[in-house]
């Protein structure tokens, strides 16, 4: 049994209404059935965040194309990126609070979906919402999913929008040396913002000196490793996908039949930032995980590893919750509590730059 195994007891508000579910869908290995799932529950977190948006005069949409050069066998082509802009007004109440104007921190974010669903409407109110009350602006990518698009081209073009929002972050308000430059994401989106910091942090140009090095990461619920990766050295803090293998909305046969869409090598380490040769040097990382979850205990090997790497790590863990639940009990005190701790990540994380 994992030594995590006390985080899946039931929740004490989840429980019962987990327990009122009606019986799941028939398993499936179908991918295209599977998106099809998860736009269902995707549409009430749509609908829930579009009810919390901020006033229009207060933030900017501003919808852009990013070219992605074919690379390491990826798909060359256009994504869509969408960025959250505070307005002119919002930069007035910031000076008048600071009697300076030195611009706002940048959030690249990666929705979640398992790397074959999701898109940038997934997120929309949400991420509208953080970018005024966390006075933040936010690009959000629309990388390219499985199975249509084989591995790696769903990381190229996320790596193409952290770089493209690196160089146009003064045209988006946004101070990068000054104020942040952080990389997020929830599950399948939380592995592409671990690997591209990974990767950024190798590349010279994110370097010292660049004024465009990422300075924190957020890691919700993070998708970390593949599920037919060499974990040996790692089999006994590695149980969870075993134990919550039929744990409610996520499944490890999900999990399975999400990686074997995406056609990767299972110990890249663009999808198994886990096993990564080194994890030294990343940027202060918070790291969220679900006890009811098959991802619970890469996510907390992961916060560990960086942790020994000597990564200034946070770490929250929600007892009884499962994958995605946010997205179908937005009201519980759990998902509140989801909420709360990852906008008070971003801030821990700006206040350290």
């Amino acid at each position: 049994m994992s030594f995590h195994a006390h985080l899946a007891r039931s929740d004490p508000e989840l429980g019962p209404l987990l327990a009122k579910l009606g019986p799941p869908a028939p398993p499936t290995d179908d991918v295209l059935v599977l998106r099809k799932q998860f736009e269902v529950a995707g549409s009430l977190h749509q609908a829930e965040w579009e009810s919390r948006s901020p006033p229009a005069s207060e933030y900017r949409i501003e919808n852009r194309q990013v070219h992605v050069e074919a690379d390491d066998g990826g798909e060359e082509g256009q994504i869509n990126v969408r960025c959250y802009v505070l307005t002119s007004s919002a930069l007035v109440a910031r000076r008048n609070a600071n009697n300076r104007d030195d611009g706002y921190p940048l959030l690249v974010w990666y929705h979640g979906g398992g790397f074959i669903a999701g898109d940038l409407d997934l997120d929309d109110g949400y991420l509208r919402n953080l970018c005024v009350d966390l006075q933040t602006v936010i690009v959000s990518a629309g990388y390219r999913l499985a199975p249509e698009h084989a591995f790696p081209t769903g990381f190229n073009d996320a790596y193409a929008c952290l770089k493209w929002a690196a160089t146009h972050a003064p045209t988006l308000g946004a101070s990068l040396a000054t104020k942040g430059y952080l990389v997020g994401g929830t599950s399948a989106g939380a592995c592409l913002a671990a690997a591209v910091a990974l990767r950024a942090r190798d590349d010279p140009f994110f370097g010292p000196g660049s004024g465009r090095q990422l300075t924190g990461q957020i890691l919700q619920t993070p998708q970390v490793v593949h599920p037919e990766a060499d974990v040996y050295r790692y089999a006994s803090a590695l149980r969870s996908m075993e134990e919550q293998a039929d744990a409610p909305f996520l499944t490890a046969r999900k999990v399975r039949a999400f990686a074997r869409a995406l056609r990767a090598l299972p110990n890249d380490p663009r999808v198994s930032p886990l096993l990564a040769t080194s994890h030294a040097g990343l940027p202060p990382a918070f790291v969220q995980v679900f006890g009811l979850d098959p991802l619970r205990d890469e996510g907390l090997l992961y916060a560990r590893l960086l942790r020994e790497a000597g990564v200034e790590t946070r770490l929250r863990t929600y007892p009884g919750a499962p994958h995605t639940f946010t997205m179908i009990f937005p009201e519980t005190r759990a998902a509140r509590s989801v909420d709360r701790d990852l906008r008070e990540a971003i801030r821990w994380l700006v206040s350290t730059v």
